[in-house]
């Protein structure tokens, strides 16, 4: 599915890349500039922001703008939590030119559901037939069908937490470094020395769980785990959290506590916390903790 995506911010483009690359295997994707009068690349499915679009309101004169933007291509479409202004629009046209509409704040499912939806009816969709030419000569061109996807408005906590942009480049490489949760355990379980790599073992149990989590190192400092969604985020330099790896004593001093997935998901974008793959972080952890000695004795 090729898919064309519209007025995101670069913070939820980033993150919109990492989604893509985690979940819509087998998907392409593009972005490309919004505003009134944009012209978008030719694609199977088009993902819009509508206030980028500067269509944040219904009205008629709005509606048909929209559709002339659009031009035939069906739609996944993001209006703010507020607005009910674009529930008004005749849910025969929304119908008719595949239209989802999916509410901000969102949540990664959110997004999945709304695309495939959206795919669902391009599918459905059988290719226009060429104009059949009648006996007096004059083209006539059969209108297809649209498939009918009903409206979606949803409210679901933010997904859109800032990542690397470099993050969608790493992901689509052939060779990237990882480690699992139970790839990490096992390691773990195969050491001679059960009481050593403390921080790591916390780390471990907290990831059984499959919860969202989050590691306090100061009272400002912290990483947050979503082991369900495969991502941890952080505002912690990994040189410090790498040292405390490495060290026992320090290990013992962060504490950690189980939060809900609204709340990890709300305060990591609060924060600003850069957004990294689950597997390619622990794997950094695990590369520089368990192939390496302690800082000093006793550490």
């Amino acid at each position: 599915m090729n898919l064309v995506v519209a007025g995101l911010s670069p913070r939820d483009e980033a993150a919109f890349g990492f989604f893509m690359n985690r979940t819509m295997k087998g998907w392409s994707w593009q972005s490309t500039p919004a505003g009134r009068g944009a012209v978008f690349p030719k694609s199977d499915l088009l993902l819009a922001d509508l206030v980028s679009l500067g269509l944040a309101q219904w009205s008629e004169a709005a509606e048909a703008d929209l559709l002339r933007l659009l031009g035939g291509t069906p739609a996944v479409l993001l209006v703010p939590s507020h607005d009910r202004t674009w529930a008004s629009m005749d849910a025969g046209a929304v119908a008719q030119h595949a239209l989802v509409w999916l509410s901000k704040p969102y949540g990664a499912e959110d997004m999945r559901g709304a695309l495939e939806k959206a795919a669902a009816a391009v599918r459905r969709t059988p290719p226009a037939p060429a104009p059949v030419v009648a006996p007096s000569s004059r083209p006539v061109a059969p209108a297809a069908p649209r498939a009918v996807v009903a409206p979606t408005p949803t409210a679901r906590p933010v997904v859109s937490v800032s990542a690397p942009a470099a993050l969608r480049a790493a992901a689509a490489a052939e060779e990237v470094p990882g480690l699992t949760a139970a790839e990490l355990q096992a390691r773990l379980a195969a050491l001679t020395e059960p009481g050593r790599h403390v921080f790591l073992r916390k780390l471990s149990d907290m990831l059984r769980k499959a919860h969202p989590f989050e590691a306090r190192f100061t009272v400002q400092n912290s990483v947050i785990f979503h082991p369900a969604d495969g991502w941890v985020a952080s505002n912690t330099p990994m040189m410090v959290i790498e040292r405390v790896c490495q060290s026992d004593a320090m290990a013992s001093a962060v504490a950690m506590r189980e939060i809900e997935g609204p709340q990890a998901e709300e305060r990591a974008q609060r924060l600003n916390m850069p957004l990294r793959e689950l597997d390619t972080f622990l794997w950094a952890l695990a590369a520089a903790s368990l192939d390496k000695k302690p800082l000093h004795p006793g550490a």
